[in-house]
């Protein structure tokens, strides 16, 4: 399977792991190229059409979910006989792994993370999708601490009511609920008791129900009561022990009724604020209790009871119900009257400010506030008020409660890696996953030219969407400046050495008629000669054609020959536009006198040596 091609665009690269009736892959989306998740439906179950109903239920269910807490799905489709679904790739481990782990997860840990779960939960079941199967198997953890709830394998819209699949219970058994267990109607409350059961384990590091068999299991989520997390765990405050008690209440009218109803419950807690919680179990411990009620005697007890009241007590019972018709009168009007002297407050302006500092203001000011939503803010920090309900100014009665809708915080994106690519590639790479990107040009003697240096942040780091990466680009390797040199007169075959030993390049020759340099020999240089020139440059020339400069005599006399008794060596050197060169090199003693006649073309120098040194030197015209 490693290297196969779904759909011309997904290539598997590696397995990641397998379930009951798919495998999973993790594969590289060519077109997009980003990493990705491949389920691939197991062959056997192939052919079997309600298992592909199955399977396509799952990206049906989540497709209609876009929830910063919920694995995306991006495709689904078939290559021959091949059932698969693409999904997001999420770089971390499972929850289950990460409770192993650490063997149980402190009170600061553990509330965060339920309050993302639920966060997915609310939004699925918003959409009409019961996952049906949460465990923490199914909850992903990345490396930045952001829960992502995938696998709706056995997910269905909440208005279907089969719970079993050919004739199994669905779900895992540590984690059902009661009404899965029995295998009747479920509805979101099953998802709110699973998710109890979730927070029990990374509490207590344990589950709630353990036993030989799933029946056993079972059997156990639907009569026994499981023991009070903080009766395990001493640091459990009980408030957050009653929680997930109600979480897990077996009537699932006894439940919370929403995700959201927990989650409030949780960031109470997490905030400091336990003593706000009206726990549905507290609320309802008056009406659990049974009051047994004696017999009357069926209908006929009744009509027979009913011909012996008197007159007398009838109108009893008139005076009875018109002197309570009066008592709620007067309590109407007491509760009115007290509501109308209830003291005034002004409404503070808490926007923007952080949830601790809102509730303080707040409480300070008189009023209650709840979190109605919270959202993806581009601007705004997580846990920062975004909106209030009431107009900061406004005067209004002390108690009133104030709904704010809180920050999530920039929605979070992985930063690519672009190290190596081409500017405008890197650019665009960026953009695509809502970054921005700015950057800076210098040297490398390494990267090529307009390819990127570093970047920052890394590549694979979690950063809010709308962030900046900063580039450095290569300007290639630091130019090497020099002296350009003097070609005039060089041969061509000179001139070209000379560029290269220099670190230069030979460009375009042309050719040109010259009386003053004779045949091959350079004119002219494109870069005149001691200008700075930048090593690598391209130097142009021209060289002559011919036919050069006439020559002309030039008389030399020399008599100063030293008397010492020894032989001394004469030489003249003439240098002009033809070349430079000896035209006399001969031996001498005392008395002799040089009388010589030289060539020179063009002008030049005539110059005499004696033994080597210089002892006299003439220009010519």
């Amino acid at each position: 399977m490693i290297g196969k091609l779904f759909g011309n665009r997904y290539e598997v690269k590696e397995k990641l792991g397998a379930g009951g009736m798919s495998i999973v892959y993790k594969g590289l989306d060519t077109l997009l190229n980003r990493m990705v998740t491949i389920k691939v439906l197991r062959e056997q179950y192939a052919s079997d059409e309600d298992f592909v109903r199955r399977f396509r239920r799952e990206a049906q269910s989540v497709a209609s979910l876009s929830h910063i807490n919920i694995v995306s799905i991006f495709d689904v489709g078939f290559e021959g006989d091949l059932h698969y679904l693409v999904m997001e790739f999420v770089e971390g481990q499972n929850l289950k792994e990460y409770i192993k782990q650490k063997g149980k997860l402190p009170v600061s840990e553990a509330v965060p993370l339920a309050m993302q779960i639920l966060d997915a939960l609310e939004h699925a079941h918003e959409h009409g999708v019961v996952h049906r199967d949460i465990k923490p198997h199914n909850i992903l953890l990345t490396k930045n601490g952001r829960i992502k709830v995938t696998d709706f394998g056995i997910a269905r819209a909440a208005s279907e009511t089969t719970v079993t699949y050919t004739g199994t219970i669905v779900g895992s058994v540590h984690y059902i609920s009661p009404e899965q267990a029995k295998g009747i109607t479920i509805g979101s409350k099953s998802d709110i008791y699973s998710a109890g059961v979730v927070l029990y384990e990374m509490l207590t590091g344990q589950l709630p129900f353990t036993g030989d068999s799933p029946i056993a299991i079972a059997l156990q989520h639907i009569q026994n009561e499981p023991q009070s997390p903080s009766a395990l765990v001493k640091e459990i405050p009980e408030e957050l022990s009653q929680v997930v008690l109600t979480a897990m209440e077996k009537d699932p009218e006894s439940r919370y009724q929403t995700a959201r109803e927990m989650r409030y419950d949780l960031e109470k807690i997490y905030f400091g604020r336990a003593n706000e919680i009206n726990l549905i179990k507290s609320q309802r411990g008056e009406s659990e209790d049974t009051v047994e009620i004696p017999a009357v005697g069926g209908v006929e007890n009744y009509h027979r009871r009913r011909r012996k009241l008197k007159p007398k007590s009838k109108w009893g019972l008139i005076g009875a119900a018109v002197l309570l018709f009066l008592l709620v009168i007067w309590a109407g009007y007491s509760g009115l009257i007290n509501f109308l002297n209830v003291e005034e407050t002004t409404v503070p302006d808490v926007e923007g400010k952080s949830l601790v500092e809102a509730k303080a203001q707040l409480e300070e000011a008189g009023l209650k506030y709840s979190i109605a939503a919270r959202t993806n803010h581009p601007t705004i920090e997580k846990d920062h008020v975004i909106t209030q309900s009431l107009t900061a100014g406004d005067t209004v009665k002390k108690n009133r409660i104030v709904d704010l809708t809180v920050s999530e915080g920039p929605k979070q994106t992985t930063v690519p890696d672009v190290v190596g690519s081409v500017r405008r590639d890197a650019e665009v790479d960026i953009s695509n996953h809502n970054l921005k990107s700015s950057s800076a040009e210098e040297f490398s003697p390494d990267v090529p030219l307009d390819h990127v240096i570093s970047q920052d942040p890394e590549g694979g780091e979690e950063v809010a969407e709308g962030t900046t990466v900063s580039l450095v680009i290569s300007k290639g390797p630091e130019p090497v400046y020099l002296s350009m040199p003097n070609l005039l007169g060089q041969t061509l075959d000179d001139a070209k050495k000379t560029l290269t030993d220099n670190g230069l390049k030979s460009g375009k020759v042309d050719q040109k008629e010259s009386d003053e340099y004779f045949a091959w020999q350079v004119i002219s240089q494109s870069v005149e000669k001691e200008t700075q020139i930048q090593q690598g440059s391209t130097v142009d020339l021209v060289v002559s054609t011919g036919p050069g400069p006439s020559p002309q005599t030039f008389h030399v006399v020399y008599a100063d020959i030293p008397d010492d008794g020894e032989q001394h060596r004469v030489q003249i050197l003439v240098a002009d536009k033809k070349d430079t060169r000896y035209e006399y090199d001969q031996m001498h003693q005392a008395g002799d006198l040089v009388d010589q006649y030289v060539q020179v073309y063009g002008t030049g120098k005539v110059e005499i040596f004696l033994d080597g040194k210089s002892v006299y030197s003439k220009d010519v015209p």
